[in-house]
């Protein structure tokens, strides 16, 4: 019992890193830059207005951040390559000068992130319609249920409506508009491929790798390299930057031997 705490500890220490984390915050920005907007319409704009600048400039400055990094790299000259694999496929290797220069002139190219705001204005429709045709059909049953197994609570509610004033039911108006506009932006959180998100960027870079590697063929493309530390066998993909001590300070002997990949997969689709 020892035993299995101590490397449930250890594997939570290995996941729970400021990388990974910093791994999920476009899903948070997402989220709270969809959101905030919404609430200006249907809350308290004198709130959502400068929270929303703010993400907008913080956002702006992770970008410009980013830019200048894969600058450095487009310089750089230490010469190290990426394998490329297409559909589980080695179909040949890239510089990752050239990759990041490739990630560079994506980043910016003004007509994906056009594309990219199509498609997200797509996700919202799809997400409002969902949401459209759920919460008639949610209230419905609830309703039911209501008559069925507790009559007074509906008796109780009616009664409360004939009376109140009109500030009252602003208010309750204006508390539901905050709560369905919660209610979507946190279902297109957690559920954005099922309302047809396509990541604009990953899939034009994507293109442009296998372009370089004259591939035609369409599928997912993923980009790794490996090498050997301390005995061990490291397989890096490139969209990831781990902290290799930390790495092989959870490795145990049992498994020293072994290739070690990091996460469920080595890689991710561009």
């Amino acid at each position: 019992m020892k035993a299995r705490l101590k490397h449930l500890w250890q594997h939570v220490r290995r996941t729970l890193t400021w990388q990974n984390l910093k791994e999920s915050r476009y899903r948070i920005a997402a989220f709270w830059l969809t959101y905030l907007p919404l609430w200006w319409f249907f809350s308290n704009p004198y709130l959502a207005g400068p929270a929303a600048l703010a993400l907008l400039l913080g956002a702006d400055r992770l970008h410009a951040r980013y830019k200048r990094a894969l600058t450095a790299r487009i310089e750089a000259k230490d010469g190290f390559s990426w394998d490329v694999e297409v559909n589980q496929v080695k179909v040949g290797s890239i510089l990752d000068a050239d990759y990041a220069l490739i990630r560079h002139s994506v980043f910016s190219d003004v007509r994906v992130y056009v594309a990219q705001v199509l498609n997200l204005l797509r996700v919202a429709l799809n997400s409002f319609g969902y949401c459209y045709h759920a919460i008639p059909i949610g209230l419905f049953w609830v309703g039911f249920a209501l008559a069925v197994f507790s009559p007074e609570t509906i008796s109780s509610v009616l009664a409360e409506l004939q009376g109140a004033r009109a500030e009252s039911i602003k208010h309750a108006v204006s508390m539901a508009g905050s709560l369905l506009a919660l209610l979507v932006a946190f279902n297109w959180l957690l559920g954005l491929s099922r309302f047809g998100f396509i990541n604009r960027f990953d899939e034009a870079i994507g293109t442009a790798v296998r372009k370089h590697c004259g591939v035609a063929a369409e599928g997912s493309v993923v980009l790794s390299r490996s090498f050997e530390r301390n005995g061990l066998i490291i397989i890096q993909p490139a969209d990831k930057r781990y902290d290799l001590d930390t790495l092989v300070a959870g490795i145990t002997p049992e498994n020293r031997h072994e290739p070690v990949s990091f996460g469920a997969a080595v890689g991710k689709e561009l």
